[in-house]
């Protein structure tokens, strides 16, 4: 790439009455957007993956709309994936002839890019870090499309709902579908905009860009393991303050305050989903979150909960006793799924697939009387995960070096209204795996051990 390639322009156009501002970026240059820790080089690598991909062919990325409600904002996986960058309503424009990428921005009374690195950092007056000398005034963004399209027989866009923090492709495909039973169903903002591009130029061909972004993020680079180890750590150490000195009488929301502490503590940018406290009768109900029952002696408790550390997330679960110690029967079940977790994670390793952590964790619950309960269950094992957290990947594809999966054995007696699960963040290794989440203790002597200990903000 070119040293003319390699520089950041700003651009200013105007898509019918709303003013654009464009940033025209090979985005080699984001660096100057965040902190130090920041790697340009690794997302100009992801994008020249993707030019190699699509050719001649021109793509678009779509970023989140502003969140309507009182959360930090987080951008759409795919669009920061390829740019590292936040910024509500973007686009980011590859022109595979020329190798060169474009961030569309809309221009807001004091524009701001917001730039991801170890956090965030506003940049108020992005034009002059470039200087004035490169903010050029472009026709409005159609035209500019039209213009961009000249030539071009493919335009890759995203033809099933990008995924987000919480919801995989086919969760996010499942909600649309839903959405469009509805008596006034309303068109996604993304389907929405990829019809309007295509009645702009109808003799393009629309190609899926998903699959291509699927098939990069899948593997994590050493940068993005380097984040989901630290996710993993501040996430195991969050539910380890959570299981300190829980007893009967306390909130649910007790145990989520002690955890989010330690997160906010440690650095994470947020919460990687609703944490999920669920103890007693409603430890059976499934993505439970309302977190706000007293706790009662005898029951079990289990913290779903994790970490999201620079745009990487973790995803942990313990479960442990509101009491002194588990019931017999409690305890039983609780056994089970402690060797489960054991035999998947040991299943964990080049050239498996899901089937074969199914397979491992089959024979575990049949020695333990649980046959059925697994296979009511759907044989379910775990998930993916990543930049979100039930990330991409598919159930068939052989594991490799640097996939991340997240192991999940869980069993459910609905007559006792009791719930247990067990849930840690795994690493593929050229050897096996690692377990990212391993801090917080699984085995029932440490867990009861831990139970004992005074956590942080408690006088003795």
């Amino acid at each position: 790439m070119s040293d003319q390639q390699e520089k950041t322009m700003l651009r200013i156009i105007l898509p019918g009455r709303v003013a654009v501002l464009v940033l025209a970026i090979t985005l080699l240059s984001a660096v100057a957007f965040s902190q130090t820790e920041f790697n340009k080089a690794e997302f100009a690598a992801r994008r020249a993956k993707v030019f190699e991909k699509i050719g001649d062919g021109n793509a678009i990325i779509f970023a989140n709309p502003e969140h309507p409600y009182a959360v930090r904002y987080r951008e759409a996986p795919d669009f920061f994936y390829l740019t590292g960058i936040e910024e509500p309503g973007a686009l980011l424009i590859l022109i595979g002839k020329q190798k060169l990428a474009y961030v569309a921005a809309p221009k807001k009374p004091e524009w701001k890019v917001r730039a991801e690195g170890p956090g965030i950092r506003d940049i108020e007056n992005a034009a002059s870090l470039y200087g004035l000398n490169r903010v050029v005034a472009l026709e409005n963004f159609y035209g500019s499309f039209n213009y961009g399209s000249v030539e071009v027989k493919k335009l890759y866009v995203p033809l099933t709902p990008p995924d987000q923090l919480e919801y995989g492709r086919g969760e996010v495909l499942g909600l649309d579908a839903e959405e469009m039973k509805l008596p006034f169903s309303r068109v996604s903002r993304v389907k929405n905009f990829v019809a309007g591009l295509h009645a702009l130029q109808p003799q393009l061909e629309l190609i899926n860009i998903n699959p291509i972004l699927d098939d990069l993020r899948w593997i994590k680079s050493p940068y993005e393991i380097e984040r989901m180890r630290m996710a993993g750590k501040i996430g195991a150490e969050g539910v380890k303050e959570a299981i300190k000195g829980t007893r009967p009488g306390m909130y649910e929301y007790e145990l989520e305050a002690a955890a989010r502490f330690v997160y906010v503590k440690r650095g994470a940018r947020g919460d990687a989903f609703m944490p999920i406290v669920a103890s007693g009768p409603n430890s059976v109900i499934f993505h439970y979150n309302k977190n706000n029952r007293k706790m009662q002696a005898g029951e079990v408790v289990y913290m779903d909960y994790g970490a999201d550390y620079d745009y990487y997330v973790s995803d942990i679960t313990r479960t442990w006793p509101v009491g002194e110690k588990f019931t017999p029967e409690q305890e039983k079940m609780y056994n089970c799924i402690l060797e489960a977790r054991a035999a998947i994670i040991a299943a964990v390793k080049p050239g498996a697939v899901v089937a074969d952590l199914q397979n491992a964790a089959a024979v575990v619950y049949k020695k333990h009387g649980f046959e059925k309960e697994f296979e009511d269950g759907g044989r379910y094992v775990g998930h993916f995960v990543g930049i979100s957290v039930h990330d991409v990947g598919e159930e068939d594809r052989p594991f490799v070096p640097g996939v991340i999966f997240n192991v999940e054995p869980l069993m459910s007696n609905e007559s006792t209204k009791t719930h247990v699960r067990l849930e840690d963040t795994i690493l593929v290794t050229a050897t096996g795996a690692e377990n990212l989440t391993a801090d917080v203790p699984a085995e029932l002597n440490q867990i009861y051990a831990l139970m004992k200990m005074t956590p942080m903000g408690v006088a003795k």
